[in-house]
């Protein structure tokens, strides 16, 4: 049954708006009574008659023997829902792959530590204050770390230095996977994050994918063409392109520009097709081809988030 009600301002500071009669008789209340109000990720209200609360996994124990080869990814799974104390379990003794495979993944999740192991026995630690992370912030950070792989890419091809930042970027987007994943369950990491509205949330995860892409295929680029001793033509040209693309999208993912956004100019394009169909060796164009795609596809969710945000200040989302 639905009830409609006019919203009453009382004393100039509270607002207020009555309960139906029939509603409160079925829930057995009374004057002073308390009920609960939850506000989802979508701004509905929940009311309740009865003291609830939000159902929040604090700590997790996994036997590691369950999930045979599959604990790092398991791990990730577990930091994505927000669980804070993670215990790791073995019947026998943890073997040295087990222990690898479970540092590694940790490497990749920000504010992880290790905080107790054993021969049987690993108990991590989530630190990560998730009321504090903003997801446009680290988005930007991203970008500057694939920007500072793509200039040396350009100059010296120091690929230990490519990988940092690969890995560094691989952290950022767990992080970001997290923080999307618990704004679609909570409204205060919704807002916190400055996602705005749950309908954004997809968007901002398929960019950061792609960011995660791209520092995989230019981590994979040098590696490629310090192995097999190539180079390509228009080189500095090409990457300048992509840069320049990827640095504008990051003005409007922050906010920094007051014009209307457009894809890459199709003219633009093309020239970045013309320059890249000189390069013969078909594995560093194809790493090339896909990094332009990934460039492409942030920015159609760049115009998705706009249109987006015009349908929320005009209150239909």
């Amino acid at each position: 049954m639905n009830h409609r009600r006019k919203i009453q301002l009382i004393a100039g500071t509270t607002y207020s708006i009555s309960l139906p009669k029939d509603w409160v008789r079925k829930n057995n209340l009374k004057e002073q009574d308390d009920i609960t109000i939850i506000e989802k990720s979508d701004r509905t209200l929940v009311l309740s008659g009865h003291i609830m609360r939000e159902r929040e996994l604090k700590e997790i124990t996994l036997s590691v023997e369950d999930y045979a080869h599959n604990i790092d990814q398991i791990l990730f799974a577990v930091y994505y829902l927000g669980i804070e104390n993670i215990t790791l379990v073995s019947k026998k003794e943890l073997s040295k792959e087990d222990r690898a495979k479970i540092r590694k993944a940790l490497t990749h999740m920000v504010g992880t530590e290790i905080v107790f192991e054993d021969k049987q026995k690993i108990i991590i630690k989530v630190f990560l204050d998730k009321t504090k992370v903003d997801f446009v912030q680290t988005f930007y950070r991203m970008s500057l770390i694939i920007e500072s792989s793509m200039n040396n890419l350009m100059e010296n091809k120091n690929l230990e230095e490519i990988r940092i930042n690969e890995n560094e970027v691989d952290r950022l987007y767990n992080l970001i996977v997290k923080i999307v994943s618990l704004s679609l369950l909570d409204a205060d990491i919704l807002h916190s994050s400055k996602i705005n509205n749950v309908s954004l949330a997809t968007s901002y995860f398929l960019i950061s994918k792609r960011m995660e892409n791209i520092g995989d295929n230019i981590y994979n680029l040098v590696e490629y063409m310090k192995k097999n001793k190539v180079d390509f033509k228009n080189k500095k040209d090409i990457i300048n392109i992509i840069k320049t693309e990827l640095n504008r999208t990051t003005t409007h993912i922050l906010g920094r520009s007051s014009k209307s956004f457009e894809k890459i100019d199709p003219n633009k394009l093309e020239l970045l097709h013309g320059a890249m169909s000189k390069i013969y060796d078909r594995t560093v164009f194809n790493y090339l081809e896909d990094t332009v795609r990934y460039v492409i596809d942030i920015q159609e969710e760049i115009v998705n988030i706009l249109f987006y945000n015009e349908l929320i200040k005009k209150g239909v989302l």
